[in-house]
C-alpha cells in the first residue's frame, strides 16, 4: 500500500510542476490600501521563488542542507495519512441523476449520469506557537520564501502600520505572552496558523478521474499557500477591522465554537489570540477561525479563498459551519494520526493522545462536494 501511495505521490509532483505556473507573478511594491493586491503579489512571489528552486521535490530535500527545525511531520507522511483515511473520510454516496442535453440545429440528444457526493481533502492546516517552528517540515520552505526571515521586514512593516512601537523587541513569535509562574495562572496565548493545499489532492483527483466520474474532485492546488498568518499580521494580531464587527461584541454562545456545555471559545474576532486553560482547545479554535474565512469570499484578511461557485454538474459546500458537516470535517495528523474525520469541536475532555507536547497541531480539512459526470452541453435536470 505504501509503495502504491509513493508512486501516485511522485506522479502528482510531476503534474504540479505544470500547474504552479498559473500562480507565477512578478514582485513589485504592493498597494497598502488594497488587500487583494498585497495578497496576490505576496502569494505570487512565494510561488515564483518555489519554482526557481526547481520542483516541489526540491522542497522535500528540506533539512538535508540546512540546520532549521526539522518539524514533526513530512509531506510523505501527510500523503500517506490522507490516503489511509480516504475510505473512512470520503463518505461517498450516490444521490440521484443528472440529465444532459446536446442540441444541434433542431435535433437534441439526451444522456444521463449519476449524481454523487463525497468529501475532498482540500487543505492541510497547522497551528503552532513559534515562527520558524512550523510542524509540517516542507512548509518551512514556503514560509521562508514568503517572509524572508523569522522577523521579516515585510511582516514587521505591516505591524508598524498599526502602532508605532519597537517591533524588534516585541518580535512576531507566538506562544505564551509571558512566563507562567506557580502563583500566576496564564490563560492568554497566541498561535500562528497556516493553510496549504493538501499534497495528496492531485493523487486524490487522479483516483477520481479513474472512477469514470463517480467521485467528485477538489479544486485546491497542492502546496499552494492559501493562508499564512504572519502575512496577515494586521488582522491576525490586531483584530483590525474585526474588532468592530457586531459578532465580536455579541453575548456568550451566539458565535462560539461548541455549546454552552462544551464551549471552545468565541469564533469572532478571527485572530490568533485566545483565552483558554487547554492548549488543545486553543489550537482547535484558531484553526477553525482561519478555515472560517478561508471558506468564504471577501473577508478582511490576507488569504486566498477556497470558496467556489456552483456550476453545471458540480455543487460546492458553503462557508464552514459547525452545524453542517458538509462544510468541513477535520482529520488530525499530529500529534495523533487519525484514520477518520469529525466535526469540530472535540468533546469537553479530549483524550491525552490528542495533546501535543510542543504546542503544534496539524489537521487535514475535508469538505463535501456533489457532482455528476458531464455528458452533454446543458444540464436540464438533476435530483438528490
Amino acid at each position: 500500500m505504501k509503495k502504491y501511495i509513493r508512486v501516485i505521490f511522485y506522479f502528482a509532483i510531476i503534474l504540479f510542476s505544470s500547474q504552479v505556473n498559473a500562480y507565477d507573478s512578478k514582485w513589485t511594491n504592493f498597494d497598502a490600501s488594497s488587500l487583494d493586491d498585497a495578497r496576490d503579489q505576496t502569494m505570487g512571489e512565494t510561488q515564483r521563488l518555489l519554482e526557481q528552486r526547481g520542483t516541489v521535490e526540491c522542497i522535500a530535500c528540506h533539512g538535508e542542507t540546512n540546520d532549521q527545525y526539522d518539524g514533526v511531520l513530512n509531506t510523505l507522511e501527510i500523503v500517506e495519512g490522507t490516503m489511509g483515511a480516504a475510505l473512512s473520510c470520503l463518505d461517498w454516496e450516490a444521490k440521484g441523476i443528472c440529465v444532459w442535453a446536446t442540441c444541434v440545429a433542431f435535433v437534441c440528444t439526451f444522456d444521463i449520469s449519476v449524481k454523487v457526493e463525497n468529501f475532498v481533502p482540500e487543505l492541510v492546516i497547522q497551528a503552532y506557537d513559534r515562527a520558524n517552528g512550523e510542524p509540517w517540515t516542507e512548509s518551512q520552505d514556503i514560509n521562508q520564501v514568503s517572509q524572508g526571515t523569522t522577523d521579516s521586514s515585510w511582516v514587521t512593516s505591516l505591524i508598524s502600520l498599526v502602532e508605532d512601537f519597537d517591533v524588534d523587541n516585541v518580535g512576531i513569535r507566538g506562544g505564551q505572552p509571558s512566563q507562567t509562574t506557580r502563583v500566576q495562572h496564564q490563560n492568554l496565548s497566541f498561535k500562528l496558523v497556516d493553510a496549504y493545499g493538501n499534497p495528496a489532492i492531485t493523487a486524490f483527483n487522479l483516483l477520481g478521474t479513474s472512477l469514470f466520474g463517480l467521485m467528485c474532485p477538489g479544486t485546491t492546488v497542492m502546496f499552494f499557500p492559501y493562508f499564512i498568518s504572519n502575512l496577515d499580521a494586521i488582522a491576525w494580531r490586531w483584530d483590525i477591522p474585526e474588532m468592530f464587527y457586531p459578532q465580536s461584541w455579541a453575548g456568550f454562545f451566539i458565535y462560539d465554537l461548541g455549546s454552552s456545555t462544551n464551549n471552545y471559545g468565541a469564533i469572532y474576532p478571527r485572530h490568533g489570540f485566545q483565552t483558554s486553560q487547554d492548549p488543545l482547545k486553543a489550537a482547535v479554535l484558531v484553526a477553525y477561525r482561519a478555515a472560517h474565512f478561508i471558506t468564504d469570499k471577501g473577508e478582511p484578511h490576507l488569504y486566498f479563498t477556497i470558496a467556489k461557485s456552483d456550476s453545471d454538474g458540480y455543487w460546492t459546500p458553503g462557508r464552514l459551519d459547525q452545524s453542517d458537516s458538509r462544510t468541513g470535517e477535520w482529520q488530525m495528523l499530529y500529534p495523533k494520526m487519525d484514520s477518520s474525520c469529525k466535526r469540530f469541536p472535540y468533546g469537553g475532555n479530549p483524550s491525552s493522545s490528542r495533546r501535543s507536547d510542543d504546542g503544534s497541531y496539524i489537521w487535514n480539512f475535508w469538505r463535501k462536494y456533489k457532482c455528476c459526470q458531464k455528458k452533454g452541453s446543458t444540464l436540464i435536470f438533476h435530483n438528490g
